[in-house]
């Protein structure tokens, strides 16, 4: 370990988990003290720990913080931190770094932290920690072997065959002869996903398929965070709906049973691989950014913006929802681009677009996406608010739109959507927000105006107008389709005469 100083030789032996110090160590090194379900997660005994977390209930800090103990009182100790998403495995090391910065107490145990291919923190005493995206299948994680693996917002996974691979890298023993500690951990929101639900009652002493030898759950409700005020919490509650108050307050399971997008297709459209790509793309050994990629992403909320570079040759459609305020909220604005050159149609440009109260963000996305990918059609709602969007500001910026009139096509595009999505005609990268928006969309939901819904709207409209994306032996000339559209339009102006 080094040069280990007086604190160090009384903190680390009362942190091991035998003696109960995981407070005093926390308190001491990082400066933070564990709530009570905080400080019970930490000293789980069995193998595999699942927490379903509401939000604001400190799960990063909670994860980030037990693995920095680990490593620092378990030489040789390995730790990672992984999810499909590269910025949500990352978390956790951007929260260690700001507990090191001007930290004489931590950092003299530390040997390295480096950046490239991925974040790892490399300790004086032979432990580590990585931070790495696990990719399709966790086909990114094998042929490691560590002590302790998490599994961040593991319930976005479309089943649990990466859990099975990520078992097989908890074995061995650490350089000192000691057998790893071989403890999975799978932490994040609550989610539809049925192998999770089956996994956290293995864990929950009240449910007859428990196995509490070698499971266990922990479910946290935002009320359980003492931190919070009153008035926090209200004003939390004010944005949701009673029945995802149950799920985002009380770390409830979903029920999306009335959802027009059947999960087992939602899940069966969006590609992993996508991710992948896209992340390799952004995140090069160079330290630089591929060409044509851009990826940006929020702490919370998952992707805002996802683009790929534009390929000679293909056909693109462009589709957005116009809106002013910030994602998650609806009336978010939407730009979505598909490359529908062959089926099934990809996604190559995702914007949430932040509009801090303006049109003008949304405008600027959708002209952005306009030059760059040159889409066949491109399709803007043109009726209510939209349309003086569409007269006043699209026109000032010289962009012209085949004209989509939602009120009256409404049921249209969502059936065009729902065949698409049902009918496995989209490839879709994982983006947290329009999976829940796809997975809890219904009519009846629809007239709730707390249910976001606009990326459901972009997207629907995208795949409407992929049904009038000349074939290829057409490229080149002017779609029958496209008159159609073109005639609804004219219509649409004349009965608004």
């Amino acid at each position: 370990m080094g040069v280990l100083t007086d604190g160090d030789r009384k903190i680390l032996p009362l942190a091991l988990r035998e003696n109960g110090g995981f407070h005093l160590a926390t308190k001491w090194y990082l400066g933070w003290e564990p709530l009570p379900y905080q400080y019970l997660f930490h000293h789980i005994l069995q193998p595999n720990a699942t927490w379903v977390g509401a939000i604001a209930t400190g799960k990063t800090t909670t994860i980030a913080a037990s693995n920095v103990i680990d490593c620092i009182t378990l030489p040789g100790f390995r730790s990672l931190n992984t999810s499909i998403s590269a910025r949500q495995a990352e978390l956790p090391f951007e929260m260690i770094m700001t507990w090191l910065d001007g930290n004489d107490r931590l950092s003299h145990l530390v040997d390295r932290t480096r950046l490239r291919p991925f974040p790892m923190i490399e300790w004086k005493n032979g432990s580590s920690y990585t931070f790495r995206t696990m990719g399709v299948d966790a086909r990114l994680i094998r042929g490691e072997e560590y002590d302790r693996i998490n599994i961040d917002e593991g319930g976005y996974m479309t089943n649990d065959y990466p859990l099975k691979v990520l078992r097989g890298r908890l074995r061995g023993e650490r350089a000192n002869g000691v057998p790893r500690m071989a403890r999975l951990d799978v932490t994040g929101s609550p989610t539809s996903a049925d192998w999770l639900q089956t996994r956290f009652n293995r864990g929950d002493p009240n449910q007859p398929s428990a196995e509490m030898k070698n499971y266990f759950s922990l479910r946290t409700t935002t009320y359980d965070n003492t931190h919070l005020t009153k008035q926090q919490i209200a004003l939390m509650e004010a944005e949701y709906p009673p029945s995802m108050i149950d799920v985002e307050l009380g770390g409830q399971f979903p029920d999306f049973g009335l959802s027009m997008f059947p999960r087992s297709h939602v899940d069966a459209v969006i590609d992993i691989s996508l991710n992948d790509l896209i992340n390799s793309a952004v995140r090069q050994a160079n330290g630089k950014v591929k060409r044509g990629f851009r990826l940006e992403e929020d702490p919370r909320q998952g992707i805002l913006k996802y683009e790929v570079s534009r390929a000679g040759g293909h056909r693109y459609v462009l589709a957005g929802d116009p809106g002013v305020d910030n994602p998650p909220r609806r009336n978010a604005g939407v730009v979505v681009v598909l490359d529908v050159t062959e089926s099934p149609h990809e996604m190559v440009y995702f914007d949430w677009v932040v509009g801090n109260g303006s049109y003008f963000p949304f405008i600027d996305s959708f002209k952005y996406a306009l030059n760059k990918y040159q889409p066949t059609l491109k399709g803007l709602d043109a009726t209510g608010t939209q349309k003086a969007i569409d007269e006043l500001a699209f026109e000032s910026h010289g962009i012209q739109v085949d004209k989509i009139h939602f009120g009256r096509d409404k049921s249209a595009i969502l059936n065009d959507l729902s065949f698409a999505v049902t009918g496995h005609k989209l490839k879709l990268p994982f983006i947290k927000g329009m999976k829940d928006q796809l997975l809890s969309y219904s009519h009846e939901r629809e007239r709730d105006k707390r249910f976001p819904q606009d990326i459901v709207m972009a997207l629907g409209m995208a795949a409407w107008l992929s049904r009038y994306a000349p074939e290829e032996r057409e490229a080149g000339n002017p779609p029958a389709q496209n008159n159609y559209i073109n005639r609804r339009a004219r219509s649409g102006r004349r009965s608004r005469r």
